[in-house]
């Protein structure tokens, strides 16, 4: 993973503010804020890797096209903030906290349209046509997660369709387009693409974990964030089924609270917690990554399909 990142990381940070041209002031202050917060830009370094795994050398057109995946991602968060409500990202105040939610809105509609425009200048019909179908289901993931907000019934299923519309689409697109720049085979495309969405799903999964077990500090926001707005993640659905109907009518008051207090937030996180939530999370993410694994089989084997690999353990093994 550190081999990946450390050669990777530099390229990518060299063209990331590269694309952001606009005359007007509040995007490129607004865009320059969110992407100066950092991240570890896994969506972008994932682009470079596939190509690089199958030995394609001239990756001038690749590098704004791993931008633009970088400038969704980006989009996804100004917009989930404004929704969220949310007053922090990545520790420091959030850019509706800053610039309000008009304007951050509309960078966010801004840093879409230009991650499309150029992929209609670097990429090709199959990469427009992969990506404009993936921003449209994180949107449809969107709608869906605040139309289950406050309901306890929702369903393992409906719970994995908002996991990758919010984030295992986009990494799936990335290892598809890194593919795609680099072969037509499409049975690799097409592994790649599963790549990326299963260690998206894991990724996502840990996140969910880690608002139960992480601090405010490593998180960079309030821990159980999601249980304070309503919603329900795997290491609570995993246990629904194992309540008992107090503690269900406990937790279904939680969740409908608007404002549920610390000493309800904890007795949920112990309820989780004892009833193995956290155990069964974890497992369901290693099952994911050792999926995504057997993916990177089909690809030819060299130092960048051993780093996807441990990328991909990375995933279940990271800590804030």
């Amino acid at each position: 993973m550190e081999s990946l990142k450390d050669e990777l990381y530099k390229q990518v940070e060299e063209h990331i503010f590269r694309y952001i041209d606009s005359e007007v002031e509040f995007i490129l202050k607004i865009g320059n804020y969110i992407l100066e917060s950092g991240g570890k830009r896994l969506r972008p370094i994932l682009v470079l890797a596939f190509s690089k795994m199958l030995e394609k050398e001239d990756l001038k057109n690749l590098y704004p096209l791993a931008v633009a995946l970088e400038y969704i991602h980006t989009a996804s968060l100004l917009h989930d903030d404004v929704v969220d409500k949310a007053d922090k990202r990545r520790g420091r105040p959030s850019a509706n906290r800053v610039f309000g939610n008009d304007t951050t809105v509309l960078t966010g509609d801004y840093m879409y349209a230009n991650a499309l425009y150029l992929f209609s200048i670097y990429g090709d019909i199959d990469m427009i046509k992969n990506v404009s179908d993936t921003v449209k289901k994180m949107a449809e993931g969107q709608l869906l997660e605040l139309k289950k907000i406050g309901d306890i019934d929702i369903t393992e299923e409906e719970y994995f369709k908002i996991l990758e519309g919010k984030t295992a689409v986009l990494f799936g697109s990335c290892c598809y387009v890194g593919t795609a720049y680099a072969t037509d085979n499409q049975k690799l495309k097409e592994s790649a693409y599963n790549y990326g969405l299963k260690i998206g799903l894991a990724f996502q999964l840990i996140d969910d974990l880690l608002d139960y077990t992480a601090n405010e500090k490593k998180l960079g926001k309030p821990v159980c964030n999601d249980l304070r707005e309503g919603k329900i993640t795997y290491p609570l659905l995993s246990i629904i089924n194992d309540l008992s109907k107090e503690e269900k009518d406990f937790i279904k008051k939680v969740i409908r609270d608007l404002e549920p207090s610390n000493k309800d937030v904890e007795e949920v996180k112990s309820i989780v917690k004892d009833k193995g939530g956290l155990e069964k999370t974890l497992s369901r993410a290693k099952e994911l990554v050792s999926d995504a694994i057997e993916e990177l089989k089909n690809f030819p084997k060299n130092r960048y399909t051993e780093d996807l690999e441990s990328l991909a353990k990375y995933i279940v093994e990271r800590d804030f």
